[in-house]
């Protein structure tokens, strides 16, 4: 009977879903940005943006300002398909729209890479789902890395913000709108591979294993598909599958216009979730 009571009481005393999904969240946050190695990782991320910044995104920037014939037909990453035939009105909002979609997916598939399988591997798991449930655990990391992701994009944004502000101070007014068009359409972009990575690590070891899958999964996803696609048009709905499959699509459209394509990886999230879910409520601990 006390036994039971103790039960009953620690059930009482657990916070609601969504505020332990804070706390997850919480501890996420800590991990990146009050430990050793979290640290470490987000000076890499800041010394790698700030070359970036510095050389490649400025250099293209001041081309485009230089020459409105550039700003209007030319677009950096015309030879690998993603050019812009809807400028920015902006050109360093630009140019950092098309670098940013291939950064920060790729960003992505290894900072997320590492949700639940270092605990799993590690045993820590099985204690934490004693205090807690595991669509709480599961979903509240996934949340924690996604405002990781998201502070990252708004720093990175920002920073291209005050390079704008640094050549021409009163283009403030009209940067803020693509300013946050950026960021929101950035968070989205990466929302499905988050989800994808959150499902790979219910179901590996390690990290590494998690990245190593989801590059394979996604390779062979990507031409299977499109092969079939290719051979059977009536299969094209089947690029819905594939994370990212509109880049070169979203990559010629500019502002708040980018939304317009916005179902696709809520769509994508939403069923990678899922499968996550359904992975982690089955998997041994």
């Amino acid at each position: 009977m006390i036994h039971a009571s103790l039960l009953v009481e620690d059930k009482i005393m657990q916070p609601g879903f969504f505020n332990h999904l804070l706390l997850i969240c919480q501890f996420e946050l800590n991990r990146s940005f009050a430990t050793r190695k979290g640290l470490l990782s987000m000076v890499t991320f800041a010394v790698i943006w700030y070359f970036i910044l510095l050389y490649p995104l400025r250099f293209a920037a001041g081309i485009a300002v230089q020459d409105h014939g550039l700003n209007q037909h030319f677009s950096l990453f015309d030879f690998i398909g993603l050019g812009s035939s809807q400028h920015w009105s902006i050109p360093e909002f630009d140019v950092f729209w098309q670098l940013a979609l291939i950064i920060f997916p790729m960003l992505s598939i290894t900072m997320a890479a590492d949700q639940t399988c270092s605990d799993r591997a590690r045993g820590t798991l099985r204690f934490m789902v004693l205090r807690s449930s595991r669509d709480r655990i599961f979903f509240g990391r996934f949340t924690g890395v996604m405002l990781i992701q998201a502070l990252l994009i708004s720093a990175a944004a920002f920073s291209t913000l005050a390079l704008v502000l640094s050549r021409d101070a009163s283009l403030f007014t009209a940067a803020l709108s693509d300013l946050f068009a950026l960021i929101v359409n950035l968070v989205l972009i990466v929302l499905p591979f988050t989800a994808m990575m959150a499902a790979l690590s219910a179901q590996v070891k390690s990290a590494r294993q998690a990245t190593l899958w989801a590059i394979l999964i996604w390779t062979f996803m990507a031409g299977i598909v499109s092969g079939l696609a290719y051979y059977v048009p009536g299969l094209d709905f089947l690029k819905l599958l594939i994370p990212g499959y509109q880049l070169s699509e979203v990559a010629q459209l500019s502002g708040w216009q980018a939304l317009q394509l916005a179902y696709i990886p809520l769509i994508q999230s939403l069923v990678l979730l899922t499968l996550g879910r359904w992975i982690m409520t089955r998997q041994t601990l």
